[in-house]
């Protein structure tokens, strides 16, 4: 009798550890720091300069976006940066609740810019271009998140 426990006891704590490390391994997948980020970008030669927060910068999922101005090049117009927002959320889960947050805030909005969402794991940026056919920085952008790793 005491030999079939024992198999069945090692069995179970195997299992045990098995199913804490699979919780460890989910947590650290996908998560992403604002530095990560903007590493990602800046290799991608956006000119990116930290804005601080200036009026009432939208709160998704109790996450206030860091706000960065990126350079437009001088041939296209003389000093007029674009913005993009940084949303970096704790899990991919809260990320997807911002996004709904953020589109059921737009969906009633009028625009003078347009917003442009991007999306990987816990990271959600918000492009805000001056033109909504031909944005100036979305391949850089969609560049740099597919490099996140």
């Amino acid at each position: 009798m005491i030999s079939k426990i024992k198999p069945i006891v090692f069995m179970l704590i195997c299992l045990f550890a098995l199913n804490g490390c699979s919780k460890d391994i989910e947590n650290i997948e996908n998560k992403f720091t604002l530095d990560n980020v903007l590493r990602a970008l800046e290799s991608q030669e956006l000119d990116l300069v930290s804005f601080g927060i200036t009026g009432y910068p939208l709160k998704l999922n109790d996450v206030v976006p860091e706000v960065y101005s990126v350079e437009v090049p001088v041939e296209e117009e003389p000093y007029s940066p674009e913005f993009i927002h940084f949303y970096i959320f704790k899990s991919e889960k809260d990320r997807i609740n911002g996004t709904k947050d953020f589109n059921k805030h737009m969906e009633s909005a009028h625009f003078t810019t347009f917003p442009f969402l991007y999306e990987k794991g816990n990271v959600l940026i918000v492009y805000w271009s001056k033109t909504k056919d031909t944005p100036l920085f979305t391949k850089p952008i969609e560049t740099a998140l597919e490099q996140l790793k």
